[in-house]
């Protein structure tokens, strides 16, 4: 039976189709009698036929209709030949999983709430017979519901069987009355894979498949079609090697009891799982048979010495490390500085924004660290002679402390999510973009944070909730964002920076009262602010922190100068300081200086041969070559964001002209005659024109509150595919822009949500893009759809590139480039990665490409550290230097 919006069934009106499956068809309706939303499926027309059939089927949702769990979707009734039940937002799993393996906390939570699912089930003898993926929906909350319970058993019709077994709609094959195989073939169970009768344990077998999926990113049993597919869950065994090491021990056993092809083995009640999933063992130690790696930590004296020296800032006995004092505007040199070097291999993330953080009570320091190409929050205990990586923080960007240190707070996958250090949970708070701007958690358990990077601040419970508005924008006065909130320790007062443009000057400190919500200014030109209770106010700008004499219930800052630290924290995208402070004065930074802004262009060729570029070293930050290979569009970050021209035979660096504000990420027109960037222009962040050789006036393309970013353009230049953020994007987005109408005409969508720099083929038929939705993937699909998509990269990856000629892709994943030869014809395939090039570069920011591939394919352009063999990243810690302000005269 199919039905259409507007059609009424009873007391349900027909919205929408929903969805398909070899159950029916799914519709969202709504109860016009209870005025609530629902599902409706539609039964398959041979039930109107088989009055038998419906009858039994009437029987069996009676029975299924009694299950009241929290975990499981509801059947509300039945409406002639259609069943309505629960309509549950959210991803099913299956979405979820096609993005990779979940982190172990998030895969473990998701696997209680199913075996608490099925345990209701089988306590009221009722039997699932087709979990898989695709029957788990994901609410925003992180709350699981499973679908579709025992239908399985009461619809039962015949049919055939989808040839993509992994995602196939549910297999039914009728038989005799002893036994019919039905389920989806790959999460089958093997008894019922050879049409037997059938128990609960079936359901075991079958959520042992699926917490065996969510742990590795693969499906335990493969095959090119259903047969070769039963065939594997009859004789084959998973690839146990493929858990990651993190799956603790009693997990792995739990894995291979739900796994027992005998059924008479398998784990016999789901309830067991259930207290297992509760209470993991640590972690299986893994065997590594090659050599451990030299670390170059610091020795367990230092360790100690950093204890003693946190416990003694804590007491309040600063006086063993005072300084001399020092005089008004003088830079602070005397305390007590220690470093912490991180393992060899490890980095502090580029681009993390806000890197680093630290304890209210100054013991415990947590930080973004890259390690094998991926992104972690690491934490480490100042008594602890090494860092943890705290599970579940995969893709993180900047980390806070929760006000007793023992959860960590970060945004990853357009989410802010909450990590316990320990390790033992992890909760979604609420959604944000991939681009916030920071957070802090209060003391009264409320988190203050930047969603987007053209928001205002909002606040949410630190448990989740509905986030709600606290600060919003003057766009009248070119406000684009306000970010890196941070609460002072009473509580009274919101300390944030509002964002005007990328340039050093182009930004203020603002405290506004959260009982009033009164704004004033307290220092122009300043960057992510702190509170000292003993009356300072520490900012960065420029690679320096500064305390400047002031408290909350100044009206404004005093006439005292600033006072320069001899702390220098590395400055991030956009301005963002790598450095935060605990309430009892310790500070942590990564270290900066000026020398990291040294760059320069480089040639490298596919033997790793560097040839630099004849220009002089600068903030260089990202490089897009002409179509005809003659110049190259440089982007510089110093002062207001801008572009420029470099003319590779007459080694010339010429600003692009254009109207006020700054100019970021271009890209070129395919006749290499215009250039498309994004402009900040008045607080909006549109797309403009531009003739590249400065000729005539800009022009506006956009109109938009989000944050615009133009990615390519056709070879016909007939379309630009440009990423929006922000603003009514959310998360973000990638559009579709016609070039060549008559008149304007809005942009259409091509894909929604957590996808950046999208790349069109130059047969302009094909889109790549990196997927961060589930860390970082490169995938293609047809232009501009619709049609299946391919995973290009293996092990993650991100910036991806096409050859000029269309015959390969280029992505990286952290210091490597790697490439796959593709073909686009007749079909689209995609061969082996395989490494193009290693070495430390500049990484992509702004979700733009950092480097670009020369016409004949034989070398690439990127951005060199002037110095590349900089020194390992490192941690540095300043303990209690407000011992020393005391004794200053601005002291107060």
């Amino acid at each position: 039976m199919s039905l259409t919006p507007g059609v009424r069934l009873g007391s349900y009106e027909i919205l929408a189709h929903i969805g398909s499956g070899g159950m029916g068809e799914v519709y969202r309706a709504r109860d016009t009698s209870l005025n609530r939303d629902v599902a409706i499926k539609a039964l398959p027309d041979l039930f109107a036929s088989d009055p038998d059939r419906l009858a039994r089927f009437t029987r069996e949702a009676q029975v299924l209709a009694s299950l009241n769990h929290p975990n499981i979707a509801a059947i509300y009734g039945i409406e002639g030949n259609a069943l309505v039940m629960e309509l549950v937002a959210g991803e099913d799993l299956s979405v979820h999983l096609s993005r990779g393996a979940l982190p172990l906390p998030e895969a473990l939570a998701i696997a209680r709430q199913i075996a608490d699912a099925l345990e209701a089930a089988h306590d009221q003898g009722i039997v699932h017979r087709d979990l898989k993926p695709a029957n788990v929906k994901v609410r925003s909350d992180g709350t699981v519901k499973v679908l579709d319970f025992g239908l399985a058993k009461a619809m039962d019709p015949a049919g055939p069987s989808s040839p993509d077994a992994m995602n196939s709609p549910t297999l039914t094959v009728r038989g005799t009355q002893m036994g019919i195989i039905v389920g989806t073939a790959a999460y089958m169970a093997p008894e019922q894979a050879r049409g037997k009768i059938v128990d609960r344990r079936a359901d075991i077998w079958a959520f042992g498949v699926v917490l065996y999926e969510m742990l590795t990113g693969r499906q335990a049993f493969k095959g090119d079609d259903i047969s070769e597919i039963l065939a594997t869950v009859l004789k084959t065994e998973p690839d146990w090697h493929a858990l990651p090491a993190d799956v603790p021990a009693s997990i792995r056993r739990l894995l291979r009891r739900c796994l027992e092809k005998d059924p008479r083995k398998r784990l016999s009640a789901i309830g067991d799982a259930r207290l297992e999933l509760d209470e993991p063992e640590p972690a299986a130690a893994v065997v590594d048979a090659r050599p451990a790696p030299r670390r170059r930590s610091i020795s367990l004296g230092v360790a100690a010495g950093l204890v003693v020296l946190a416990i003694l800032a804590t007491a309040g006995i600063a006086r063993f490390f005072r300084p001399a004092a020092v005089s008004s505007g003088a830079a602070v040199t005397g305390s007590p500085h220690l470093s912490i070097n991180l393992p060899d291999g490890d980095e502090v993330a580029d681009g993390g924004r806000a890197p680093v953080a630290v304890s209210r009570d100054g013991q415990r320091v947590a930080y973004l660290g890259a390690r094998n190409g991926q992104t972690m929050v690491y934490v480490r205990a100042l008594a602890d002679p090494e860092p943890k990586a705290v599970p579940g923080t995969e893709g993180a960007r900047s980390p806070f402390f929760s006000p007793d240190g023992e959860w960590v707070a970060f945004f990853a996958q357009g989410k802010l999510k909450r990590a316990a250090v320990a390790g033992s949970s992890l909760q979604v708070v609420s959604d944000a973009a991939p681009d916030s701007r920071g957070g802090t958690w209060a003391r009264d358990d409320q988190i203050y944070f930047a969603p987007t990077n053209i928001s205002g601040i909002w606040k949410v419970a630190a448990a989740g909730g509905t986030a709600t508005e606290v600060t919003r924008m003057d766009r009248a006065h070119g406000e684009i964002s306000h970010r890196w909130p941070s609460v002072v320790p009473d509580g009274t007062t919101l300390l944030f920076t509002v964002w005007t443009g990328p340039g050093p000057d182009e930004r203020q400190i603002v405290a506004q009262s959260l009982a009033t919500g009164e704004r004033r200014v307290v220092v122009r030109g300043g960057d992510m602010a702190r509170y000292a209770p003993e009356g300072y106010l520490i900012y960065a700008r420029l690679d320096h922190l500064f305390a400047l004499p002031w408290r909350p219930s100044d009206v404004q800052a005093g006439a005292a100068p600033p006072i320069t630290l001899s702390v220098y924290p590395r400055m991030e995208n956009e301005g963002a300081a790598a450095y935060d402070m605990s309430a009892n004065g310790t500070i942590v930074c990564v270290t900066g200086g000026a020398a990291r802004y040294a760059q320069r262009l480089v040639w490298v060729d596919r033997a790793g041969k560097i040839e630099p570029l004849p220009l002089p070293e600068r903030d260089y930050e990202s490089v897009w070559i002409s179509p005809d290979g003659r110049q190259a569009l440089v982007q510089i970050r110093e002062g207001a964001m801008g572009l420029w021209i470099y003319d590779f035979s007459r080694h010339t660096l010429t600003p692009l002209a254009t109207t006020g504000g700054s100019s970021q990420a271009g890209a070129w027109t395919p006749d290499g005659k215009g250039i498309i960037f994004r402009g900040t222009r008045n607080g909006a962040r549109n797309l403009f024109w531009r003739a590249a050789d400065g000729t005539g006036e800009e022009r506006r393309l956009t109109t938009s509150d989000g944050v615009q970013t133009p990615d390519s353009v056709s070879p016909d230049g007939r379309w630009l595919v440009f990423l929006e953020q922000g603003g009514a994007a959310g998360s973000g987005q990638l559009l579709a822009l016609s070039l060549d109408a008559a008149r304007p005409v809005s942009p259409q969508v091509l894909i929604r949500g957590g996808v950046v720099n999208g790349q069109l083929s130059p047969n302009g038929k094909w889109l790549a893009y990196d997927d961060q939705r589930s860390g970082s993937q490169v995938f293609v699909q047809p232009f501009p759809g619709p049609g299946p998509r391919t995973q290009i990269s293996t092990e993650g990856g991100r910036d991806v590139l096409w050859s000029r000629d269309g015959t390969e892709l280029f992505y990286s994943t952290g210091d490597r480039v790697l490439g796959v030869n593709v073909s686009t014809s007749p079909a689209f395939s995609v061969g082996a990665p395989h490494v193009v090039m290693d070495g430390r570069f500049r990484q992509s920011v702004n979700a733009k490409t950092a480097y670009d591939i020369s016409p004949d394919g034989r070398r690439f352009l990127r951005i060199q550290q002037a110095q590349p063999e900089r020194p390992r990243d490192q941690l540095d810690i300043v303990l209690n230097w407000l011992a020393e302000l005391k004794v200053t005269p601005q002291g107060k």
